[in-house]
């Protein structure tokens, strides 16, 4: 009796130093569950692949970088009430140079990196950080500005070409003129009820010219059933009359304006901008206006396949002596989307662009390309 009493013991005291083992590591595994889980809520990883190869009309064949990135959004809420909107937000955005720069075969108008990172193998895109509360958003750091956000309503839509006639582009990634991806910019942003409003403020020490405020930009959109027109200005306060690479040029000014229509198969989008000492040819900069459009619709019914068309034209002013030089040309695209926001895609851009003496600037291209999101 006394032996199976014994035995009896040591099965319950092994048990009970089980079970309690097994607990703590349930508690254990639990809280470290919600540590995880309470982390990759406020944290968002997402990225973009995307690179084209083709061929010039010349016969030129090459490889290009389509803006590729990976980045990570932060989202803390700092109110238990959801309605408030009260959250701190930031991102960070880098840049990948996944193969080598080709002068020829380029799909893109945005060189993706900043003026002092071309050709860098991993550059900085974005980076900021700051507040929501209610349908105020304040933020600071590199950011897309007001003037592409909300003045351009992003009428640069498609695949591979295109964005060239808006003035977003003008110097690098535009984060020195403000126009881009803005440097070191104070932006507050107001969204509600279809109206969204912007304004912007760089701060910075780059040339003599300095102020407490070295640009200022506004910008404006209303949406309604699928109908948006949006505006944006931006104006350069610290230019110099001969610019370094990393300086604005004095007189800088761009203004755009956009109107766009959007359902579930169709999309339409156009703009007009007309820019002060923003664009620049060489080492001189001039005065220009532009136009730019785009038409794509999903033809098929699962809303896959997209044709589209655009057009992108940027001319000097008459006095700026560029004789007939401009930028202009064609676009045509035929894609698939294997997921949203993925696809694979042939394009190609007729291009018509004349040099000051009226001969051909740029040679046609014709290409394909995927572009894989992830988020």
């Amino acid at each position: 009796m006394k032996t199976i009493i014994s035995n009896v013991s040591k099965v319950l005291i092994v048990a009970l130093f089980l079970v309690t083992h097994i607990s703590i590591a349930q508690e254990d595994q639990n809280e470290n569950s919600d540590w995880f889980n309470d982390l990759t809520s406020k944290i968002t990883p997402y990225g973009r692949l995307h690179i084209g190869a083709g061929f010039a009309e010349e016969g030129e064949i090459g490889i290009s970088n389509n803006a590729p990135r990976v980045g990570v959004k932060l989202k803390h809420a700092l109110s238990p009430n959801k309605d408030d909107n009260f959250n701190i937000i930031g991102r960070i955005e880098l840049g990948l140079s996944l193969t080598s720069r080709d002068e020829t075969v380029e799909f893109v108008v945005d060189p993706g990196a900043g003026v002092t990172q071309v050709g860098d193998a991993v550059f900085t895109r974005l980076g900021f950080i700051g507040l929501t509360y209610q349908d105020f958003e304040f933020t600071f750091g590199k950011q897309n500005s007001v003037y592409y956000e909300i003045g351009a309503n992003w009428v640069d839509r498609s695949s591979a070409f295109g964005g060239a006639s808006i003035g977003v582009w003008n110097i690098g990634d535009g984060g020195v003129s403000g126009t881009g991806r803005a440097n070191q910019v104070f932006k507050l942003k107001y969204k509600k009820a279809g109206f969204q409003l912007g304004a912007q403020a760089q701060a910075r020490n780059i040339s003599e010219n300095s102020e407490a405020l070295d640009t200022y930009g506004f910008a404006g959109s209303y949406t309604n059933s699928g109908f948006t027109i949006g505006v944006g200005y931006n104006k350069v306060l610290d230019g110099v009359d001969d610019p370094l690479p990393n300086q604005a040029k004095d007189g800088d000014e761009a203004f755009v304006t956009s109107a766009s229509y959007q359902n579930d198969r169709l999309v339409v989008a156009a703009s007009y901008s007309d820019l002060k000492q923003h664009q620049r040819v060489g080492g001189d900069f001039y005065d220009a206006w532009g136009t730019e459009a785009f038409v794509g619709y999903k033809f098929d019914e699962k809303k896959r396949w997209q044709a589209g068309l655009g057009y992108n034209y940027l001319t000097p002013q008459d006095d700026e002596d560029l004789g007939d030089f401009n930028t202009s040309f064609l676009l045509a695209e035929i894609s698939y989307a294997f997921k949203p926001g993925s696809s694979i895609y042939a394009a190609a851009k007729l291009d018509n662009s004349k040099n000051t003496v009226g001969d051909e600037r740029n040679q046609s291209i014709y290409g394909i390309g995927i572009k894989f999101n992830f988020n």
